[in-house]
């Protein structure tokens, strides 16, 4: 299977070339073109996440899709474009070689290979950190696209290395990091007045990836309705 992101990073697409029996997993609605010679599916949750029912709902809790569509090649030469909902870049994750990571909501876009993809509970630091309230665990030996708001940008923590993103552009990160919601300042009135109220911060070892773009925010029942989609 052949592949390769064109058009980045504002208005990127994934491009696959691949040939009979060749599988790709994709976030529904996804699909910007294709030949016939394509069979489409949609699945309820995604491989490798034990119940497909509780999979599915647990990732519209992380603001996932409640299905997953599969697209394989019926016979040789195929083609398939994918385009994300946002204007922004995407970008691939190597699980084989990168080791297992976290994504945060509206994160992912598609799969091939090997994965296993593991809704997990993020806590209440994940709902009010706008990750989520449910994060995607992904590990194996496949790879992962993922798409962003603007372009990306990638930090490597060494150990016990603090660095601080905002909520809102955190897109994924190893699994070997710690994060914790904290004050973006020791006063709430800097804070209010600042436009930053909570972030994230990172303990490493391990790899954070953010973007340079965010949606913008809501208030927190529209945010907390937004969240449980």
């Amino acid at each position: 299977m052949e592949y390769c992101v064109k058009h980045g990073p504002v208005f990127s697409v994934l491009e696959f070339n691949f040939n009979e029996a060749e599988l790709v997993e994709a976030q529904p609605d996804s699909m910007l073109a294709m030949t016939p010679g394509i069979q489409l599916t949609a699945k309820m949750g995604r491989r490798g996440a034990g119940s497909a029912w509780w999979s599915g709902i647990k990732g519209m809790l992380g603001g996932e899709s409640l299905f997953t569509a599969e697209f394989r090649a019926k016979r040789d030469s195929q083609f398939l474009s994918l385009a994300p909902a946002a204007n922004g870049d995407i970008f691939e994750i190597k699980l084989k070689d990168a080791g297992g990571f976290y994504l945060t909501r509206g994160s992912y876009l598609a799969n091939i290979g090997t994965c296993s993809m593991q809704i997990k509970y993020g806590g209440i630091k994940g709902m009010m950190s706008n990750t989520g309230l449910f994060l995607l665990h992904v590990a194996g030996e496949g790879t992962v696209f993922c798409q962003s708001y603007g372009a990306v940008i990638n930090k490597t923590l060494s150990e016990n290395e603090h660095f601080v993103v905002d909520n809102r552009y955190v897109v994924a990160f190893s699994d070997t990091i710690r994060y914790q919601l904290v004050k973006a300042t020791s006063s709430m009135k800097d804070a209010f007045l600042s436009g930053e109220g909570l972030v994230n911060r990172f303990t490493g070892p391990g790899i954070l990836i953010y973007q340079t773009r965010a949606k913008q925010t809501v208030g927190l029942v529209s945010r907390m309705f937004e969240l449980a989609r």
